[in-house]
């Protein structure tokens, strides 16, 4: 026996199956889908896009056969949607084109967008979906904003300027102590050479006394 928990994942993944996008239709098959939308537009710019869907449907039913193009932005909210008829069917090979007019944001931005193509059989008293396909597309809105880095260049100055003030005046004042150092040097030997001299003008007279009190004796 299969319990609940079970037979709710079963549910599940039936669920799942059903809304992948098929790689072939029930009724008909899809020969091939392609997409012509701008890669940018201006903030608020109108414009059209254009889906072409080629494909054939099983020969041998009465179903009448459209396709529904449907943009869509991320959150799922349907921008513009249109529906074109195929017709009934005959076995035969069919291309249709249809074209959606959607407005682009006002405001610059990268701007991501999804097409969804349905086809719808008639069966009986109301429309079923016989495929869905998806294709996601990014549209540039305005301009790309560029990261722009600026190098400051620093330019230094190195600027020659003369000693300090107080190395000269230091200079000057060591110099004039050196002068005058030198000039007190000078009047101290000049001193003691008149003092030597006084010195020996006196032991001269001196000795000139002894000598003539000598002679006398």
């Amino acid at each position: 026996m299969i319990s609940n928990v079970s037979l709710v994942t079963i549910l599940v993944l039936l669920a799942e199956g059903w809304v992948a996008t098929p790689a072939f239709a029930t009724f008909c098959q899809i020969g091939n889908i392609s997409y012509n939308y701008p890669q940018q537009v201006s903030p608020g710019q109108t414009f059209t896009t254009t889906v072409a869907v080629s494909g054939v449907c099983a020969p041998d039913d009465a179903n009448y056969y459209s396709i529904r193009s449907d943009l869509n932005d991320l959150s799922g909210s349907v921008l513009s949607d249109i529906s074109v008829p195929i017709g009934y069917s005959q076995g035969q090979n069919w291309n249709v084109t249809a074209q959606n007019q959607v407005a682009s944001p006002t405001s610059s931005a990268s701007w991501q967008i999804q097409f969804t193509v349905f086809i719808f059989a008639a069966v009986g008293s109301g429309d079923i979906i016989d495929s869905v396909t998806y294709k996601p597309v990014t549209i540039q809105v305005g301009t790309s904003q560029v990261t722009q880095t600026s190098t400051a260049t620093s330019l230094t100055t190195i600027q020659t300027s003369a000693p300090p003030v107080t190395s000269i005046t230091a200079l000057t004042s060591s110099t004039v102590f050196t002068q005058t150092t030198d000039s007190a040097s000078i009047e101290i030997y000049r001193g003691l050479a008149a003092v030597l001299i006084l010195v020996l003008l006196s032991m001269m007279g001196v000795l000139v006394k002894q000598r003539r009190s000598r002679r006398n004796v």
